[in-house]
């Protein structure tokens, strides 16, 4: 894209801000990893062969695995979301790139940027009302007891962070990933 040069701080702040995504998804779903592979070596492994031993076991897999595995993906999904603006990986349709002259593409990036960006944001403000209207009536994850909307804020982030990474693309067109001229 041509246009404003984005200012070193900018790029800076959505470089940090990147890195911090990516690790919130690795740690989400290396945790999902454990927790599932902990959970199925404690019934399938662990707990009969303590039984075998004359052990008194139990239960012997981790409880809630699979509720506290989905609201990690939860979480890690919507780390995602944020990693795949950053890095261009977001499916765009191509099927009208050709349908405007080149002259007009920097303008058109913006626009599509801008409008990206109040699509995201407003799905952000009705991710915060879902998040809002959980902790009102106190939902709680079945089995554990834990309040979800702790979990459902990565909703509201996850779409923030989009439509704030959108608006400084829009502001900003050289911070913007370059797009692949053929896709993957």
């Amino acid at each position: 894209m041509t246009g404003s040069t984005s200012p070193t701080g900018i790029t800076r702040v959505l470089d940090i801000w990147h890195l911090m995504e990516r690790w919130i998804a690795v740690i989400a779903f290396s945790l999902i990893g454990l927790l599932i592979f902990a959970d199925v070596a404690g019934r399938e492994v662990i707990g009969p062969v303590g039984r075998a031993l004359g052990f008194q076991m139990g239960a012997s897999g981790v409880y809630g695995a699979g509720k506290m595995a989905l609201f990690l993906l939860v979480i890690a999904a919507f780390a995602g979301l944020g990693v795949s603006v950053a890095t261009g990986a977001q499916i765009v349709p191509r099927v009208a790139f050709k349908w405007i002259p080149e002259s007009w593409a920097p303008a058109v990036d913006r626009l599509g940027n801008l409008v990206s960006a109040s699509v995201f944001f407003a799905t952000a403000y009705y991710g915060t009302v879902f998040v809002i209207s959980s902790r009102s009536i106190g939902t709680v994850m079945p089995g554990l007891d834990w309040p979800v909307w702790i979990i459902q804020t990565a909703i509201p982030i996850g779409f923030a962070s989009s439509g704030l990474r959108y608006l400084a693309y829009a502001i900003w067109p050289d911070s913007a990933p370059i797009r692949e001229e053929m896709p993957e």
